[in-house]
């Protein structure tokens, strides 16, 4: 898809972009700034909308708060898949990641086990310091704290077959892990690149063990390029044969489990190679 306009530059209306600063998570005794991006026809209307709940919000959003200064551009986008009538509007549901510990305070929160390296990672520097393992609690946090009041203070649709949760890396290996979770609360989950080597052996058992209640629909991707490391060579094809192997893992587990699965050839690890897929996601779970 050809991306509306530059990555690198913040182009949403202001105006519609709420940001709920220092909100409360009592399950982690923390507090974390939730950015909501309404819909273009939110005040000119009184119709309710799907809500997508974001990892990292900031990196959604805001080029100027990335890394590499180029957001996933989603509010961008879904404004101009909205004008061209693609779609009758998206909340967008962002929350920003844990600053804590770095990136480590991320990944404790974006996995409910602890960091278990696979062998070859296993003399990887950042693999001797314990991370992971608050990825219920957060969890908990969006089912339990964030849903409800989302849903009382904006027009959502707030049954499970409106409500979708996305991420990159981490963000990705947690989405996967609330949509199974918490399938009562989720119908769909936008699994992006996602970081399968943090604990693998843990979340294919949870796979295994998930009892498929309901119909859940997974979108997944990963690209040939991705590292979290390019001192580690094997990384990118770690990244690629894990997904492979849990897209089918997903799709043998039960009919009522959809896996979509795709390969972004040159993709990197980076917001901007994310942006290039969000509208795909968007499209497999039919949000026009």
């Amino acid at each position: 898809m050809t991306m509306p306009l530059d990555p690198t530059q913040k182009n949403y209306d202001s105006a519609r972009m709420i940001v709920h600063k220092d909100m409360h998570i009592p399950q982690l005794g923390r507090q974390r700034h939730v950015r909501v991006y309404l819909p273009a026809n939110y005040d000119s209307s009184t119709q309710h909308f799907p809500v997508i709940y974001m990892h990292d919000g900031q990196n959604v959003f805001e080029p100027e708060l990335c890394i590499a200064g180029a957001s996933w551009q989603v509010a961008e986008q879904l404004d101009a898949r909205q004008a061209e009538g693609k779609t009758a509007g998206v909340i967008v549901v962002g929350i920003d990641c844990s600053q804590q510990r770095e990136q480590l305070g991320r990944r404790d929160e974006y996995s409910p086990w602890p960091f278990m390296p696979p062998a070859m990672l296993a003399n990887w520097e950042q693999a001797t310091v314990p991370q992971g393992g608050e990825g219920d609690a957060y969890c908990g946090f969006i089912v339990q704290t964030l849903k409800p009041y989302i849903d009382s203070h904006y027009r959502t649709l707030p049954e499970r077959e409106s409500t979708i949760i996305a991420g990159s890396s981490m963000g990705g290996f947690i989405s996967l892990y609330a949509a199974l979770k918490y399938q009562d609360t989720f119908s769909k989950a936008g699994v992006f690149s996602p970081a399968f080597w943090f604990a693998a052996e843990e979340m294919q058992t949870f796979i295994e063990q998930a009892r498929i209640e309901y119909p859940v629909e997974i979108y997944m991707d990963i690209g040939t390029h991705e590292t979290s490391d390019p001192a580690i060579a094997s990384f990118p094809a770690l990244y690629h044969d894990l997904a492979l192997e849990f897209a089918n893992i997903l799709n043998h587990k039960s009919h009522q489990l959809k896996c979509h699965f795709e390969v972004d050839r040159g993709g990197t690890h980076s917001e901007r190679a994310w942006a290039t897929r969000f509208i795909t996601m968007v499209e497999k779970f039919n949000l026009d």
